[in-house]
């Protein structure tokens, strides 16, 4: 069996060579993501600061293994259907089924063993080059390195062999389950049907992704706006499974379209299309989750920074914010509160802990230290109402001057059970926990943070040298005196749309890791799917030669390949943007309270460009290499030829 499968690895090595690519990379991409999650995890439990690791670790994690398991299925199935021919000839000689899954199985096993250990125990040491943005961004401290040991790699290992070995049961389970004349035939040309597992399984993904999609309506918060976000995902899958029906629908309209016209090569890449639409699905999908994931992660970041903004600004209640680069001192607040003009002022600032709002469990208690999360509270002093209004929902600020009471975001409280008048744990910087009573809920989490105290219900230990900034109302007419003469003792001063223009500012650049994060998935999936159409266009030599034989030019043959790449590159923007746009409508309603979509438009853009150029690119490289002069290969695959009689 070995023999047999390392001849086979020879005789296909350009097919296996992409698969073996993209393996190694997502091994590296794995094992890297460990490094950080199990940093992480280890830091959970010890309430540094660190423990904010782990949100952001995982939260990569779920979004990396799904697309690594979607991409990599997509890979070897784009492998495995270039063989389709050959599998069909081999049962047409007496090979069993048997036979044949295990000669599938045994080559995605060769490949995998080749390929995981090259790119899992690289990515250990990879991970390094994402310190200087974890540092910068404030989740690690400055000389933080990250413990390196094999368990990430042996995770990536293990995730990557069950995912490669269910890819082959499932490509060989299709490949056998026709009978060996029927796989003959349809080798030749593929049928747009659907089983009825995948059709039922298409219509449920997209029923969950449209019932995911309105979750903002009904939940208009970062919770709702996140879930909401999800539905790119489900209408992706769900265009993945309907993919051939959707693509042989369009492909048969288009070639009654073109039947009549002139044009040659547009009605042999109309006909390939209708005559091999699930090929081409394999093509379009990765480009189609390459523009959605990119769209609707970096629109979640638009509809947060905007939405901490309009918090700010609509929920502070000041006339001016005082504040200073090197931050001012309880003597500086007292000084602006006694400056002409200045009615009223309050200092507010933050305290970096770790919060605990779910009770531990006893049966896991093992894992109760994970309970704890990384936070900050925002410190705010006697009469708040009167300086801000975060949207309460549930009790009165005023209520904060009560010893060991806190005010909590209806974020933080979602699934936790905890409501007006539950306990809350807390734990300082210096190790201390308290435990603080709730006394109000409110809903602008973006713009004031998930937790407001008052600075005197902190340990004296714990509160603040300093002071972020000092809230300042003023008398009817001396708001431009009181900023003028604020201004000249050296102070910042600042309007309120000011300071909240600056606070998205400040927002935005923490938004440089998640666009990090995302340009590393971005180009996984970019890399995997140009590497699919290498393969999709390089196993249509022999095709190209019997068209050559049938008297078409390489013009013609190229200039097929370009309408057909376009046909690609259309259909990719088109999908990607529908299962895209419920999504980015929820994030804008849930966020920022209008229908407009929540649109980076710039990185739009730039995505739908990286689509074109990608299929383009592809596909029009492996057309120019397989329509060279060269001897005959023997035409023994005539599937336009089919696919074109058949219409």
């Amino acid at each position: 069996m070995w023999s047999t499968t390392l001849s086979a690895l020879r005789a296909h090595r350009s097919s296996f060579i992409g698969s073996f690519l993209i393996v190694l990379l997502a091994a590296a991409l794995l094992s890297a993501t460990g490094v950080y999650l199990a940093a992480g995890l280890n830091a959970g439990a010890s309430g540094s600061p660190v423990s904010q690791l782990l949100t952001v670790a995982g939260s990569f994690a779920g979004t990396a293994l799904i697309l690594v398991v979607l991409v990599l299925s997509q890979t070897f199935a784009a492998s495995l259907r270039q063989r389709q021919q050959q599998f069909a000839l081999l049962r047409a000689i007496g090979a069993t089924s048997a036979q044949i899954r295990s000669m599938i199985t045994a080559e995605v096993f060769a490949v995998f063993c080749l390929a995981a250990p090259l790119g899992a125990i690289p990515g250990l040491y990879a991970s390094g080059l994402l310190l200087p943005l974890l540092r910068r961004s404030g989740i690690v401290p400055a000389g933080f390195e990250p413990t390196i040991t094999a368990l990430p790699a042996v995770g990536a290992v293990v995730v990557l062999l069950a995912t490669s070995l269910l890819t082959a049961h499932l490509g060989a389970r299709s490949l056998t389950r026709v009978s060996p004349m029927a796989a003959v035939s349809g080798s030749a040309m593929e049928t747009p049907v659907l089983s009825p597992v995948r059709r039922i399984s298409a219509w449920s993904f997209l029923a969950a992704g449209s019932g995911s999609s309105v979750i903002p309506i009904i939940l208009p918060n970062t919770i709702g706006s996140s879930s909401g976000a999800s539905s790119a995902f489900l209408l992706i899958a769900a265009a993945a499974l309907g993919g051939p029906a959707m693509i042989g629908w369009v492909a048969r309209a288009a070639v009654r379209l073109v039947r009549s016209g002139p044009a040659g090569p547009a009605v042999l890449a109309i006909a390939n299309t209708r005559g091999f639409s699930r090929r081409l699905t394999t093509a379009i999908i990765p480009l189609a989750l390459l523009l959605a994931l990119g769209t609707v992660q970096s629109g979640v970041g638009v509809g947060t920074v905007g939405a901490a903004g309009l918090q700010l600004r609509e929920g502070l209640e000041v006339n001016l914010v005082v504040s200073s680069p090197t931050g001012l001192g309880t003597e500086n607040a007292t000084e602006v509160g006694q400056v002409p003009g200045v009615e009223s002022a309050m200092a507010s600032s933050t305290v970096p802990v770790s919060t605990k709002l779910e009770d531990d469990d006893e049966d896991l208690a093992l894992f109760n230290d994970f309970l704890w999360e990384p936070g900050a509270l925002r410190t705010v002093g006697d009469h708040p109402g009167r300086f801000l209004d975060p949207g309460l929902t549930q009790g009165r600020l005023e209520d904060l001057s009560t010893p060991g009471t806190i005010a909590v975001s209806d974020v933080a409280t979602l699934g936790t059970g905890k409501g007006l008048n539950d306990p809350l744990e807390v734990r300082f910087g210096d190790g201390s926990e308290h435990t603080l009573t709730i006394a109000a809920i409110y809903r602008n989490g973006l713009g004031f943070g998930d937790f407001i105290i008052n600075e005197d219900n902190i340990p004296a230990t714990n509160r603040p040298d300093r002071v972020d900034s000092v809230l300042v109302n003023t008398t009817g007419s001396g708001a431009a005196a009181a900023s003028a003469s604020l201004a000249s003792r050296g102070y910042t001063v600042s309007s309120v749309a000011d300071y909240a223009e600056q606070a998205v500012i400040s927002t935005a650049e923490q938004q440089r890791l998640s666009n990090a994060l995302l340009l590393v998935l971005v180009l996984f999936v970019a890399l995997a799917a140009g590497n699919t159409l290498v393969m999709l266009t390089g196993a249509r030599k022999n095709e190209f030669t019997v068209l050559k034989r049938l008297g078409a030019t390489r013009s013609q043959l190229r200039f097929m390949v370009f309408i057909e790449s376009g046909f690609v590159a259309v259909s990719a923007l088109v999908i990607g943007t529908l299962c895209v746009l419920p999504a980015l409508f929820g994030v804008g309603y849930g966020l920022l309270g209008g229908w407009d979509p929540a649109v980076d438009w710039p990185i739009y853009g730039a995505l739908a460009a990286a689509v074109v150029s990608i299929a383009v690119g592809t596909m029009g490289l492996s057309a120019w290499a397989g329509t060279r002069d060269r001897s005959p290969a023997g035409g023994r695959s005539v599937p336009t030829a089919i696919a074109l009689r058949a219409g």
